[in-house]
């Protein structure tokens, strides 16, 4: 009995040992068939409808200069690389511009006054000379940053904010020709006298040179709102064309200019001011 059990044993064993086998291999094959047809499956197409409604919409010149900003710092940084300090510099000379004609005309109001000296007539000179250096610096380097670096001149060209700023830049040049010419006129006049010291400006012409610095500051202060309403895009409008944009400031630039440059060379004192003053 013993002897048969083992054999049955014997016998069962690699029985056993097959099916097993085969149901692996079924298992294995069934796996396999799976994922081939897994990997040649297709995505379902969609209808031309559909499909059109969720192709990605055109961006414009605004929201492609917003989504820039948003890149990860490494691929930001690598794109800006090649003119990162170019960049940097014209901004900065552009920023210290305007910081500059902000403190010449900040001097030059409060040295205006009645009775003047002539270390006053000085002070207005060097003050008025920096002021052209600095307007000089923001032109040139406002240009750059139009043409070369910053969002490109596409973008600024049909941003009606930025030919505001340039208006409003060119009222504040315009205006300063006033004082400018009245101090080189006074300038010149103090040489011809050598040491002697000329008469002090009349209480007119004081007035009629403060109420135009306070509007040169008026217009610088009004300068960087523009610009960062201007850098965001609002009232982009590609519609526009820039000779239009560019008329205002042109307009301002040279009427403005000839008003003053005018009323400064035909500007006369009063006879009773030149008396009292002498």
């Amino acid at each position: 009995q013993e002897r048969s059990n083992t054999s049955c044993s014997n016998t069962r064993s690699p029985h056993k040992l097959t099916m097993r086998s085969i149901a692996l291999i079924a298992m294995a094959a069934f796996a396999v068939r799976e994922s081939e047809a897994f990997a040649t499956l297709k995505p379902p197409r969609l209808s031309s409808r559909h499909s059109r409604s969720q192709q990605p919409a055109d961006l414009s010149v605004p929201e492609v200069a917003a989504a820039a900003t948003s890149l990860p710092a490494p691929l930001l940084a690598a794109s800006a690389a090649p003119n990162a300090l170019a960049s940097a510099v014209v901004a900065y000379l552009h920023y210290a511009g305007f910081l500059l004609s902000g403190v010449c005309l900040t001097a030059e109001r409060l040295t205006l006054k009645e009775g003047m000296g002539k270390a006053d007539d000085n002070v207005l000179s060097i003050a008025d000379s920096l002021y052209g250096v600095a307007g000089l610096v923001i032109v040139v380097t406002g240009y750059l940053r139009a043409t070369q670096f910053g969002k490109g001149w596409e973008f600024y060209a049909h941003e009606p904010i930025f030919w505001l700023k340039l208006t409003l830049l060119a009222v504040a040049g315009a205006a300063s020709f006033f004082p400018t010419a009245i101090i080189i006129q006074r300038a010149l006049r103090q040489r011809d006298a050598g040491e002697a010291s000329i008469p002090p400006m009349s209480p007119r012409l004081v007035a009629r040179m403060t109420s135009i610095v306070n509007a040169e500051l008026l217009a610088l202060a009004s300068i960087p709102l523009t610009a960062t309403t201007m850098s965001r895009g609002i009232g982009y409008a590609e519609w526009l064309p820039w000779q239009v944009g560019a008329l205002p400031p042109a307009l301002a630039l040279g009427g403005l200019g000839y008003k003053y440059i005018n009323e400064a060379l035909s500007w006369k004192e009063e006879e009773g001011e030149k008396r009292a003053a002498e």
